[in-house]
């Protein structure tokens, strides 16, 4: 269907003041006496000359699994505002409050559009039932579209989109295959738009009370989170997912080479790299040279450090690969392995790591992706789930070779060839964040493009399932330039020794959440100073790391990519 139209101006106001006594709730919409609701009525006068009651109205029930992007923000803004809720005012919103607990919503149809319609009714609503229930106008129009954040379509497609809320799945594969059928996807993305929208207003609110608060480190580390959550967020006029293919709008490749080349003949840098979206940091080894480094980077790349700001920092940056004793991918050295029996094998085998997830070639071998730190060449390869009985999965086939004290320019990166015998009852599917499958690209854009703008994730065997940001989109130590740093929010670390080999992923922002964008792999932490290293986690870049496969002879790809 065509892309419906977004009119996001003089967007209603649902969202009730915490701080007016006189504001008032009935039928679960906030109001005060006395409003005639003049917005109501201007949107009335350009969409039907008869603004009586309506002779068709009716609100379709069903389940907040059929929105699964509104699932995934409730959730986001639950946890962040648990956390905030310390350091900042929050608006006090029973209606959001509602909206955490239900697990139902309903979806008004009319046609004709009043004051007393879009309110609603005893009839149609009950208290305390939703905090904006989303309204579908059926009239005469060519094209769907949003306008003063109620939903206009013609009648057919109204019944296909009624067809849709109806539609009792059980499961995510039943959800997904009923919300993005071409005849409802348009839609289903303007309703979940309507069905945020009051998330989103109360965010801005908590914006505004982060404005004027004192700053500290906390309320900064808040405020770049609450960033993204916005950007996340849909709402009607919002621009619609972070994009993964570079476009005329995306920022360039931001590093001139001429700047590359320059920092990497100074054997007094140790390092550098980009900083959130406004910083350039240095890092120099002699405290003496970092002056007559600033000013001469300010005399010649002039034109650059207008757009970014420079700090030269006395620090020598260094990569630590994780590896600790624990369970998940256990390597252990073939010829030792090969007088044991299957399944009682590296029981004394103390370090592990994390499987990444399952290739394919066109052979239709399987292969685990890790870490060459994990395990090298010739080894085999075993798994288990927690606490479990390792068991022998395959033989690493190819493992980069890695310096013992540092990691080198090329990935660090493993292929691990599965047995025959394991092969079915691999999982060769992605997982998103909420553990549902999901198709996947691999992200080949610029990193500067998500700073601020897209959560990430990892599944690894130590912690989990853990949510972070992108501290640096870019970082050059000893010469490898597939390098990126993400930090955890709050209290949590991003990732842990044990979780070397984790992909790096984040959700294509549809109202679906059917699609996930794989960025790169977690290796270890990165060290600039002492008290900074449990905040860093270095990843390595799965664009860069699936062509340098490629030049060593290894076509491979994931089984769900497209």
């Amino acid at each position: 269907m065509p892309k419906i139209k977004k009119q996001s101006e003089n967007l209603l106001e649902h969202s009730n003041s915490a701080s007016d006594n006189k504001s008032k709730r009935k039928y679960g919409f906030p109001y005060r006496k006395g409003l005639n609701f003049c917005c109501f009525q201007k949107s009335v006068q350009s969409f039907t000359s008869q603004p009586e009651k309506p002779t068709f109205a009716e609100d379709t029930e069903c389940s907040i699994k059929l929105f699964p992007h509104l699932i995934h923000v409730r959730d986001l803004t639950k946890d962040f505002i648990d956390r905030a809720s310390g350091v900042i005012q929050i608006p006090k919103d029973q209606s959001i409050n509602e909206l955490m607990k239900k697990d139902r919503i309903k979806v008004r149809g009319l046609d004709t559009l009043s004051s007393q319609s879009l309110l609603g009714s005893e009839e149609f609503c009950e208290p305390r039932r939703w905090p904006f229930i989303p309204t579908i106008c059926v009239s005469k129009i060519e094209q769907a579209k949003i306008n003063n954040e109620v939903l206009l379509m013609d009648e057919h497609e109204y019944k296909k989109t009624k067809k849709m809320l109806e539609n009792r799945c059980v499961n995510t594969k039943e959800i997904r295959s009923a919300i993005t059928h071409p005849d409802v996807r348009e839609v289903h993305e303007a309703l979940t738009e309507l069905l945020e929208t009051p998330i989103w207003k109360l965010l801005l609110k908590i914006k505004q009370n982060m404005d004027i608060a004192d700053a500290s480190n906390q309320l900064e580390m808040l405020s770049m989170e609450l960033d993204i959550l916005l950007n996340t967020v849909k709402h009607p006029g919002c621009s619609d997912t972070v994009k993964t293919t570079t476009e005329e709008n995306e920022v360039c490749s931001i590093i001139p080479e001429e700047l590359k080349n320059y920092l990497f003949r100074k054997r007094e840098v140790s390092g550098f790299g980009l900083w959130n979206t406004e910083e350039f940091r240095v890092f120099v080894n002699q405290e003496t040279k970092g002056r007559h480094i600033r000013e001469n980077l300010l005399k010649v790349f002039a034109s650059f450090f207008k757009i970014k700001r420079l700090n030269v920092l006395n620090c020598e940056p260094s990569f630590h690969p994780n590896f600790q004793p624990g369970d998940k991918i256990f390597p252990t050295n073939s010829a030792l392995a090969k007088t044991e029996e299957r399944g009682s094998l590296a029981r004394d085998e103390k370090g592990y790591g994390t499987l990444g997830g399952f290739v394919t070639d066109k052979n239709s071998n399987i292969y685990a992706l890790t870490c060459a730190h994990v395990c090298k060449k010739d080894h085999y390869v075993f798994a288990a789930y927690g606490d479990s009985e390792r068991e022998k999965i395959g033989e690493c086939v190819f493992s980069n070779y890695l310096e013992a004290k540092h990691i080198p320019v090329l990935p660090d990166v493993a292929l691990v060839r599965i047995d025959d015998e394991v092969k079915d009852r691999c999982n060769r599917t992605m997982l998103s964040d909420i553990f549902h499958l999901s198709k996947f690209k691999i992200f080949s854009g610029n990193l500067e493009n998500l700073v601020n703008r897209a959560f990430v994730y990892k599944v690894g065997a130590q912690t989990r399932l853990t949510k972070g940001y992108i501290l640096s989109p870019a970082l050059y130590i000893t010469g490898r330039d597939d390098t990126f740093l993400v930090s955890g929010f709050g209290d949590v670390h991003f990732a842990e020794p044990g979780d070397s080999g984790s992909v790096v992923f984040m959700n294509e922002n549809s109202s679906a959440l059917d699609t996930i964008n794989v960025i790169g792999m977690f290796f270890g932490s990165c060290t600039l100073n002492v008290e900074d290293c449990k905040e860093k986690s270095a990843c390595l870049r799965m664009d860069t790391a699936f062509e340098f496969l490629n030049q060593n002879g290894w076509d491979i790809w994931f089984e769900n990519q497209i």
